[in-house]
């Protein structure tokens, strides 16, 4: 019987998903790098924070400045230089309709690095997004355009690279189509099991605490439940399951790319990532379970599709996912996870419905408020706080708290702090759209008006800078986060240290840097001059650096540095100093 499913399950699942594999000619793109072993850190569609991971991660072997090679004819199309993000980053658009991207690049080429160096200088920024046309920089498969690095918001070198549909952007899952193949023979790993039932009221959906199970692995691709093979469950609920995936000669974890749910031999949900535009990546705060997904080294799935997601991720979905039996009734589920290089794993087990006096009964907090997931939402409290959230912004309607915060805040000398601590909502409830926070406080130092935010408060008192603005007694602040805020004040400025002594000879160095530090809100902006000639900074990771041979700093005179930091309550740091070259 096992043998039949596995085999029914190739035909109607994996089957279409290796077709779906023919829609990109893997023979039509060559590998982006050379020089490396050829492993990955991370795949498509990955879980991260808020978003989809849009590309693959490749290892360039701890190092960088490995050759980074256009995939296939093309031109350049796109460049971007950034502190954050993708850092240095090339987009190739090819005839087949495709894009190629190649994130946190050490150096471009050195066409490419001249041209951006001059636009940098013409607008005057040191962030810069250029688009290009197609004879500025033509390209051929197997070119150099970069070198590999570990520039933007990246944790360690490696290339960080994606194939688009050009005319949507829409980006592609690589490994599933087979353009990249990983040496991957391990099926994923399902690690545990939740349920949660659900009690509709006044058309809200509130949900029982998780009853968590246990799974161990019986035999080859099969999972069972660790404490018994059949689960009690409510009149209505559905499924969690956590799942991570391995690959060969690596340690690295990876995420899932295809589940299927199935009751009694029927699928009733799937799930499947082959590909997304970036207006729809932060629909992942739905497609997992939020609350655990928030820290939890696995991915966490949500077996059924909340309303005010969309469906683009569910080519199956009966009935949104909801499991609803009846007292004493029996059924049997079964849920196989599939990698993208089509291993499967496979978890079943029996349910049986529950005695009516043993289902779950929502009891609504009299301090909470209903938020509608397709209607704006406003509430007061205290006369102090006033939350505003649009409609769409929610997943799901839900209960939203507003209190005052039991929690003694820890802020340290730098900060002024000017209010109490006001939590809004739940941190395990994930926001769409940003809502809107408002605290009522009247400054009376009229100079710290300029300099007064909100900060969120965590469960240990510590402060984040939030951002918002103070006017005429109140700060507003837009936020997609849900949790305790508070108003202060920071009048404390950045601190700049040059990373070499006044009047130093740098004849023989092509750069100098700065470190620059903030105690709170952050360094926000910042310039420098040359012999009053506004350069060029690459700032990363507190370090600002100034290419001294490409800004044509010489003569072997004294030039004058003034140097400017911003943070960004609006506080700043003038440096003034100098240099021989």
């Amino acid at each position: 019987m096992r043998f039949r499913l596995n085999i029914l399950y190739f035909i109607f699942f994996l089957l279409p998903l290796a077709i779906q594999a023919q829609e990109l000619d893997p023979t039509y793109y060559d590998y982006p790098l050379r020089d490396v072993a050829g492993y990955y850190s991370s795949n498509f569609g990955e879980m991260r924070s808020n978003h989809f991971h849009s590309g693959v991660d490749f290892k360039t072997d701890g190092v960088e400045g490995k050759p980074v090679v256009a995939v296939a004819d093309g031109y350049v199309s796109r460049i971007f230089q950034s502190p954050s993000g993708y850092g240095l980053a090339l987009y190739i658009t090819h005839p087949n309709g495709t894009t190629s991207v190649y994130g946190h690049l050490s150096r471009f080429r050195a066409d490419i690095a001249k041209y951006v160096f001059q636009e940098r200088h013409r607008q005057r920024k040191h962030r810069v997004d250029l688009y290009c046309k197609p004879e500025q920089f033509p390209v051929k498969r197997g070119e150099e355009i970069a070198r590999s690095g570990n520039s933007g918001s990246s944790g360690g070198p490696h290339l960080h690279f994606e194939i688009r549909r050009t005319a949507s952007q829409k980006t592609l899952n690589i490994i599933a189509a087979g353009v990249i193949t990983p040496k991957d023979d391990i099926r994923p790993m399902i690690r545990k099991l939740h349920y949660f039932e659900v009690d509709t009221v006044d058309g809200v959906a509130r949900q029982s605490r998780a009853q968590s199970y246990e799974v161990r692995r019986s035999e080859g691709a099969m999972y069972v439940l660790t404490q018994g093979s059949t689960i009690k469950v409510g009149r209505n609920g559905y499924f969690v399951v956590e799942v991570t995936d391995r690959k060969n000669d690596t340690q690295n974890t990876y995420g899932v790319y295809h589940i299927v749910a199935s009751i009694d031999d029927e699928p009733f949900f799937e799930y499947r990532n082959d590909g997304f535009t970036f207006d729809i990546t932060r629909y992942c705060n739905a497609v997992a379970y939020y609350p655990i997904q928030r820290s939890s080294r696995n991915e966490a799935i949500r077996l059924a599709h909340q309303r005010g997601s969309i469906k683009h991720f569910y080519p199956t979905l009966v009935d949104n996912g909801a499991i609803r039996v009846s007292a004493g009734e029996k059924r049997s589920i079964r849920i196989t996870a599939t990698d993208d290089c089509l291993n499967t794993s496979t978890l079943e087990f029996d349910i049986v419905g529950k005695a009516d006096e043993e289902c779950f009964t929502s009891d609504k907090r009299a301090t909470a408020a209903t938020a509608h997931y397709n209607r704006p939402f406003s509430a007061e409290f205290d006369n102090r706080l006033k939350v505003e959230i649009p409609a769409g912004a929610l997943y799901e309607s839900t209960d939203i708290e507003l209190r005052k915060a039991d929690i003694a805040i820890k802020a340290d000398s730098s900060i002024v702090l000017l209010s109490e601590a006001y939590t809004v909502g739940s941190k395990n409830i994930p926001l769409h759209k940003s809502m809107s926070v408002t605290l009522n406080h009247f400054v009376e130092n009229k100079a710290l008006e300029a300099r007064t935010a909100l900060a969120t408060v965590s469960d240990k008192g510590t402060l984040t800078y939030a951002g918002g603005k103070y006017h005429e007694g109140r700060v507003r602040l837009n936020t997609r986060s849900f949790g305790t805020f508070c108003i202060v004040a920071d009048a404390t400025a950045p601190t700049i240290t040059p990373q070499f002594v006044e009047g130093a000879d740098c004849t023989s160095r092509r750069t100098i840097s700065f470190r620059l530090k903030d105690n709170f809100s952050g360094v926000a902006s910042y310039t420098a001059t040359i012999d009053d000639r506004w350069v060029a900074i690459d700032f990363s990771r507190g370090k600002a650096s100034i290419n001294l041979a490409d800004e044509g700093i010489t003569g072997g005179v004294v030039h004058k540095i003034k140097f400017v930091a911003t943070d960004s309550c609006g506080n700043r740091t003038e440096w003034q100093g100098s240099i021989k070259r």
